[in-house]
């Protein structure tokens, strides 16, 4: 009997094992996929060289007869839009965190669901996409617009914004790049924090300035780090969201003001 016993949880790990291989073996396929099919985005996008854009703000003069700005001498990656509306007619735009691996198309679904469980390509797949909240413009002129993406363990979509939780992190990465078919923006982020989804961070109506004023500062109270951007009331905001783990059901919210 002992020797049955014996048999019987034998054969119930190697079951246990066999499963949880196949999980992990499933899950490994999946992201690779995914990651595969953003990388095959790649011909759609010319990246700048950051070594020119460097040497560029070293050895240019201004009419002061100093060196320019690093906003004046931004070099924006070219989209090929058009392409890309061919392969997704959802397209708003693609996100870009200089010397990062965010570097993504965005969407906009008639859902904020569609897009968590769906590739650019239509495929369905947990890496999901970079989506613009259903709720908001499509050209980004709403008061506040926002950007869902995964934390997924593979460091792909937006798991790079943890980073944002340290100040010299963001002190190296103060911006990010937005093009759009319509024209090009600075995504200076001002604030980040840790929030519960029952928070106040994807609000996208406010009833007056003062609502508006109240929702920025509480923002830079909570932030991980420290900025020095200023918001106007006048301002757009872009927050971008994305699962934190800090408590059961967080998020990390980067904000930024669009330029």
């Amino acid at each position: 009997m002992k020797k049955f016993w014996i048999a019987i949880l034998t054969l119930l790990f190697m079951g246990v094992l066999v499963v949880s291989i196949y999980q992990i073996a499933s899950q490994m396929k999946e992201y690779s996929e995914g990651e595969e099919s953003y990388t095959d985005l790649d011909v759609y996008v010319e990246l700048p060289d950051p070594q020119e854009n460097s040497s560029a703000a070293e050895e240019t003069p201004t009419e002061s007869g100093g060196s320019a700005s690093a906003e004046e001498l931004i070099q924006w990656p070219a989209v090929d839009f058009a392409a890309l509306s061919k392969i997704n007619s959802d397209i708003v735009g693609w996100f870009y965190i200089e010397d990062t691996d965010i570097n993504y198309p965005v969407v906009q679904g008639s859902d904020n669901a569609y897009y968590l469980k769906h590739l650019f390509n239509g495929e369905y797949n947990s890496s999901g996409c970079i989506f613009l909240d259903s709720r908001v413009a499509s050209n980004f002129s709403d008061r506040h617009s926002i950007l869902y993406g995964h934390h997924m363990k593979n460091g792909t979509m937006f798991s790079g914004l943890d980073n944002f939780k340290r100040q010299d992190y963001y002190d190296s990465h103060p911006r990010a790049l937005l093009m759009t078919p319509d024209g090009n923006y600075q995504v200076e982020f001002f604030a980040g924090y840790v929030a519960s989804v029952e928070d106040t961070a994807w609000n996208v109506g406010f009833g007056s300035d003062a609502e508006f004023e109240a929702w920025v500062e509480d923002a830079r109270k909570r932030s991980c780090f420290e900025s020095d951007v200023p918001v106007a009331v006048t301002d757009r905001i872009l927050t971008l969201s994305t699962c934190s783990y800090e408590f059961n059901n967080a998020r990390f919210v980067l904000l930024g003001v669009l330029r």
